[in-house]
């Protein structure tokens, strides 16, 4: 997949007709849908979409009722994404309060992924429609806090399966505004993470491993060390198991990766050089825990005027 960044005003303009487009689109748009694209009821959500390659071998699904989130993308029947069955079916009208869910999904940044008082970004009911083959497209409701819309376009490759990604930050605000993009996406717990270390990093070790203070925790770049982690050459590789953790690195290759059994999922992803990124200044970070391994990718913060938009591609 190869998508550059695009900031333009022009551009952010038709991303906003595009925006209105997606939440008013009739019905008969859904009559005849493209090839590759299905819809109807998955895991209990009536109003899922389902791209399938031309081999009926891979499958991702698309639910608009709850954030436009992947919930699977498998090879064979496997997931290589984590599913929470008691949360299947569930939304936001019918527990307010929120509920967890596995798989993928992008918020804003930084710090603001699935804040609970922007619940409809994160688990709220996406506008969505499937403009061509194989192809999903979703877009979010204005997020009062931010100003900015989210929008997703999901296309999978009709031979391989590959699924490319690109998420879309649009400021919608009469102001200015300065974010990232946060994505995260749940595994099973057992797997390894794969991770390219960069040759020049802000981390002595080139990665670091976030530890308990007194003041709260922080991570060490400097000595990390943990019994699940282990770095061959410029390879970093971590089991998802034993005690809880979470490890980072502004690991500029471009790709990360998730094994477990036979099945290898990778995420290739853009990095900006010398741009600013929050927090610790990680592109990539990887946590886990007794039933999930998370591996979250992070876009640089980004200066946007009214109505320029930026995009954040991926690819499966």
């Amino acid at each position: 997949l190869v998508v550059s960044a695009r900031m333009s005003f022009l551009q952010g303009l038709v991303l906003r007709a595009l925006a209105l487009w997606l939440a008013l689109a009739p019905a008969w748009l859904w009559a005849a849908l493209p090839a590759g694209v299905g819809q109807g009821e998955f895991l209990g959500w009536t109003n899922s979409l389902s791209l399938r390659d031309d081999h009926g071998k891979v499958m991702a699904a698309v639910v608009p009722d709850i954030g436009g989130r992947v919930v699977q993308y498998s090879r064979g029947g496997v997931n290589a994404l984590l599913e929470n069955p008691p949360s299947n079916g569930k939304t936001l009208a019918q527990f307010p309060g929120g509920f967890w869910v596995g798989g993928y999904q992008c918020d804003f940044g930084p710090g603001l992924l699935g804040r609970p008082e922007r619940q409809a970004v994160w688990l709220g009911p996406h506008a969505s429609v499937a403009p061509r083959d194989q192809t999903v497209e979703t877009a979010s409701p204005l997020d009062v806090a931010t100003g900015l819309r989210l929008l997703k376009s999901f296309t999978l490759d009709p031979d391989n399966g590959a699924l490319g990604v690109v998420q879309r930050m649009v400021n919608t605000s009469p102001n200015p505004a300065r974010h990232n993009l946060h994505d995260r996406t749940l595994c099973p717990a057992d797997g390894f993470v794969l991770l390219p270390l960069p040759k020049q990093s802000h981390h002595r070790a080139g990665w670091s491993l976030l530890r308990a203070t007194e003041s709260g925790s922080v991570f060490d770049g400097e000595q990390p060390a943990a019994p699940n982690v282990r770095v061959f050459g410029d390879l970093l590789v971590a089991q998802a198991a034993g005690a809880p953790g979470k490890l980072g690195s502004d690991a500029d290759a471009g790709w990360v990766a998730y094994v477990r059994g036979w099945l290898l999922f990778v995420k290739h992803f853009q990095t900006w050089r010398g741009a600013l990124y929050a927090g610790a200044g990680h592109t990539v970070e990887f946590s886990w825990n007794d039933q999930m391994a998370a591996l979250e990718l992070f876009s640089p913060v980004t200066a946007l005027q009214p109505g320029q938009a930026f995009d954040f591609p991926e690819l499966w």
